[in-house]
């Protein structure tokens, strides 16, 4: 009777082990991918390509909350092999940068990088150079459909101020225009995950 009874206890006390892990766990915090997933889901967005170059394509933005980037990429319109770089747009220092081999047209091409923190409402800049193997490729554009301003938007945690760009093979800060709220160009692309 004593071996039946501390069974029972055993068998009660691992269970009540195994369903309060459970309970504790977080639930997973979604990717998000914003830039792309605004220009393809917005429907007062029109697109277009434009063929020139060899260009800095880039976008400001700051996250709301504390996170991480953990994949840079591009959708450019041509395949090729692209740079896409992350800078702090205060220092216009790079603090990530990655090539990507997009293999396929318009294709959302994504590798990961090391974790890269972001600081909430600091402000960042992501660019992509429209130049791949020395040959200038197409780059897409997104624009409002009748005219004016979409910058700034957020989405999820993700506010974007406005696109920027610079006549550069080399990876240079994309400040030679800067502050264009009516168009975005590229387009580069981050996977971010909120703390």
């Amino acid at each position: 009777m004593k071996t039946t009874c501390m069974y029972a206890v055993l068998v009660a006390g691992l269970l009540s082990l195994t369903t309060g892990c459970s309970s504790k766990e977080e639930a997973a915090k979604p990717a998000e991918n914003v830039l792309t997933s605004f220009v393809g889901g917005e429907s007062s967005l029109s697109a277009s390509v434009r063929t020139s170059g060899p260009w800095e394509l880039g976008l400001v933005f700051s996250a709301s909350v504390a996170g991480k980037i953990t994949q840079l990429g591009a959708k450019m319109p041509e395949p090729g092999t692209y740079r896409i770089i992350v800078w702090d747009f205060d220092t216009k220092q790079v603090i990530r940068q990655k090539t990507v081999e997009q293999t396929a047209p318009d294709k959302l091409t994504l590798d990961n990088v090391d974790p890269l923190a972001l600081t909430p409402n600091k402000k960042y800049l992501i660019s992509v150079n429209s130049q791949s193997g020395g040959v200038n490729k197409k780059y897409g554009v997104a624009y409002k459909t009748a005219g004016g301003d979409f910058m700034p938007f957020t989405k999820g945690s993700i506010l974007v101020y406005n696109a920027c760009y610079r006549n550069t093979a080399t990876p240079v800060f994309p400040d030679a225009v800067a502050n264009v709220k009516y168009e975005a160009y590229g387009f580069p692309e981050f996977t971010f995950i909120a703390d």
